[in-house]
């Protein structure tokens, strides 16, 4: 049996893994990085964030084929149809193609090697490797970074084993479109992906436990999104329990207890379980180590150290949040820490995050509420996009932008944007959150017109005209 001794074994090649990977191999360490999917990119690229895009990008092309009447066009015909074939095809050669850039970016670093299979440790500087050809390969390391990301949740009902129950990750690849669909759970992933069926001509129907969709995500933009999906001939039904997957024939029953506590059930052909992810751990031989590790993910102390010494972990492996720029962010700071060359960790209240909705939702930092619960005395400034110039030149003017501030020093800790183009203002959100701008600052810079990110501007003028009208009046 072949050994090989690295300075750094990476076990995962997502968005958390090979950036790490690539940092510590830059500067002259040796690494290696395994990975036991088809490609490297990780849950994001092949079964999440990547593919579930690619498909909104269809179903956003063809609402705007039938929204093309509204801006003066005149088509031939207005039986537009999709080509579900062709639009597998294209998820298939985008995420081959972004694999193989990220594969040749890993070969220009002469002392990283990227290996694919499974890795298990077996203590804490040792791994074995399963590789593809089935023959085995033992490494010895110095240190090593877990970055093996999660996989769905799928809760203990009763027929969800059922080739027609669908995770986040096998709906994906779902061929032909679903004539119903009934969507268990209503996080992002259920909202997004609710939203495209829709668009493609599936009747859906959403079923979630809590009172509205979206519980983490700032509630009034939550609701104004619920209704417009409700308003799409989407049905949502909140507060209710699912206890049952029964299948007969070509039909499949979903029978659940509503929120009156009074039995129900829906008859559908396809089912979506979206009720979250959990740390992917198993298989990867923690208990060899001192590692310590929960349902909630592997722990880690503020440097992303495990409990064994010389044993790390980022991403989702470590439990929430979840998010592929997270995880990219937390294994670029790592990496810097064991270079001896420090920054800061990632901090979740300067987090940024977009749920890619019809219209979008963007997030940056804190939640009204949730700096509210914190203890903080917040102002918020508010836009209504009914009076944005560009929304209503693009035709997407529902929506609202929300600027949360500390009163006392009027430093920004939250923006929180429902909008269509929201993803593409979080960049500006992101940095006002993170460096900690005064509002006032915002109120000064000048925003090219006719664009969205005049909102920002917008929202902190009309707040401060209104604080100095008090203040006038006041005196």
């Amino acid at each position: 049996m072949t050994i090989q001794h690295v300075e750094y074994l990476v076990i995962g090649g997502g968005p958390g893994g090979t950036p790490t990977a690539m940092a510590l191999a830059s500067a002259g360490k040796s690494v290696l990085l395994v990975e036991k999917g088809p490609g490297l990119g990780g849950t994001c690229l092949f079964e999440g964030c990547i593919p579930s895009k690619i498909f909104r990008e269809s179903a956003r092309r063809l609402r705007e084929l039938r929204e093309a009447g509204d801006f003066g066009l005149c088509l031939p015909t207005q039986d537009v149809t999709v080509n579900w074939s062709d639009v597998l095809a294209r998820k298939h050669a985008i995420l081959k193609r972004r694999s193989e850039a990220a594969l040749q970016h890993t070969h220009q670093l002469p002392t990283l090697e990227s290996r694919f299979g499974q890795c298990r440790l077996l203590g804490s500087r040792s791994a074995m490797i399963q590789q593809e050809d089935g023959s085995e390969l033992e490494i010895q390391f110095d240190k090593a970074i877990l970055a093996t990301g999660s996989v769905p949740i799928m809760p203990p009902i009763h027929g969800i084993d059922h080739p027609r129950v669908h995770d986040s990750e096998s709906i994906l690849n779902i061929d032909p479109i679903p004539e119903k669909l009934v969507i268990i759970g209503g996080g992002p992933i259920g909202v997004e992906l609710g939203q495209v069926f829709n668009t493609l001509g599936t009747e859906v129907t959403l079923l979630e436990a809590a009172p509205r969709i979206l519980g983490p995500v700032d509630e009034e933009l939550a609701m104004h999104l619920q209704q417009r999906m409700q308003q799409e001939s989407i049905e949502i039904r909140t507060q209710c329990q699912v206890e049952s997957i029964v299948h007969s024939g070509q039909s499949v029953f979903v029978e659940y207890t509503d929120q009156a506590g009074a039995k129900q059930h829906h008859i559908t052909d396809t089912v979506l379980m979206v009720t979250g992810r959990r740390p992917n751990v198993e298989g990867l031989g923690l208990d060899t180590t001192a590692v310590k590790h929960d349902r909630h993910g592997i722990q880690v102390n503020d440097i992303l150290e495990t409990t064994e010494p010389g044993i790390y972990a980022v991403g989702d492996a470590i439990g929430q949040p979840m998010f592929a720029h997270w995880a990219t962010a937390q294994g670029l700071a790592l990496a810097r820490h064991l270079l001896g060359q420090p920054i800061p960790f990632p901090d979740p209240a300067t987090n940024s995050a977009v749920i890619f909705s019809e219209p979008e939702i963007g997030i940056a930092g804190l939640t009204e509420a949730q700096a509210k619960a914190a203890g903080m005395d917040v102002g918020v400034a508010r836009y209504n996009f009914k009076q944005d110039a560009r929304a209503q030149i693009a035709g997407n003017d529902s929506g609202i932008l929300k600027i949360v501030f500390d009163k006392a020093s009027a430093k920004v800790i939250g923006v929180h944007a429902l909008v269509e183009g929201a993803g593409e203002l979080m960049g500006e959100a992101a940095l006002l959150v993170k460096a900690g701008l005064p509002i006032q600052a915002i109120a000064g810079a000048i925003h090219p017109h006719p664009t969205l990110n005049e909102s920002f501007v917008q929202a902190v003028r009309q707040t401060m005209a209104k604080a100095n009208v008090h203040k006038t009046g006041e005196s």
